[in-house]
């Protein structure tokens, strides 16, 4: 009798290093008063293989004019950018009113991932006046 086994080589999987915080307030400012734009707000991830991150985070659209709009540069280069508004506004997203969107997802890179620069953009609005306004914040990789 002869018996045998089918081994099949499967990929490896990449492991995740630790969750990097993300907390980007966005604020207008107009005759004194000070007013909350959109916030970003979540957590950015880097796989010890160098070529893929993970992205958690949610767009909170608190009073922008416009959708807010949220920049993903990797090695200082453009790579991605992702506007939402598909869902109704979580705790975490703090005061003001709108919807906001959710972004979690596995983005693969052609190359060595070094950085991540992340811009986060919103159009605050005084009654006459619409003034963009963006801030941003940089995550290096831990495994390079």
């Amino acid at each position: 009798m002869l018996l045998g086994a089918s081994l099949t080589a499967t990929p490896a999987q990449a492991a995740y290093g630790p969750a990097h915080p993300v907390d980007i307030q966005l604020r207008g400012y107009s005759g004194g008063y000070t007013t909350l734009v959109g916030r970003l707000v979540g957590s950015v991830r880097f796989d010890d293989g160098n070529s893929l991150y993970r992205l958690d985070l949610t767009l909170c659209r608190q009073s922008s004019y416009t959708s807010t709009k949220l920049t993903v540069n990797v090695n200082g280069a453009f790579h991605q950018w992702y506007s939402r508004e598909d869902g109704y506004r979580p705790e975490v997203c703090g005061g003001g009113h709108g919807q906001s969107g959710v972004v979690n997802v596995d983005v693969p890179y052609a190359g060595v991932v070094r950085n991540i620069g992340l811009v986060y953009e919103g159009l605050h609005f005084s009654g006459s006046t619409a003034t963009p306004v963006s801030r941003g914040a940089f995550y290096d990789n831990p495994f390079n």
